[in-house]
C-alpha cells in the first residue's frame, strides 16, 4: 500500500513497492522505448498496480492485464502515487 506521505511525489516505476497504486506521468526515453510501452498498453495517465517485484523486474497489473517490466525500462517511467 502506498504511504500517504508519498501522494503527489513523482518517482520512477523502479522505486515503486509491491502493493503501490501509481499513475504514469511521463516516459523519459527514446522513441523506440516509448513505442514499446504504448504497444504494451502503458500510456501517460495509465493507472498501474505493483503486483510483485522479482529481482530487478516488476510485475504490474492494469486493466485486466499483468506484465513484467525489466529494471532498465522501469527506470524511464515516471509515476505518481495515487
Amino acid at each position: 500500500m502506498t504511504h500517504s506521505a508519498d501522494h503527489g511525489r513523482i518517482f520512477t516505476l523502479a522505486s515503486a513497492q509491491t502493493g503501490d497504486h501509481v499513475r504514469v506521468i511521463d516516459v523519459k526515453a527514446g522513441k523506440l522505448l516509448k513505442k514499446r510501452l504504448v504497444s504494451l498498453g502503458i500510456l501517460n495517465n495509465s493507472r498501474l498496480h505493483i503486483v510483485q517485484r522479482r529481482g530487478g523486474a516488476i510485475v504490474i497489473g492494469f486493466d485486466a492485464s499483468r506484465i513484467a517490466i525489466g529494471s532498465g525500462m522501469s527506470q524511464h517511467i515516471l509515476v505518481r502515487a495515487i
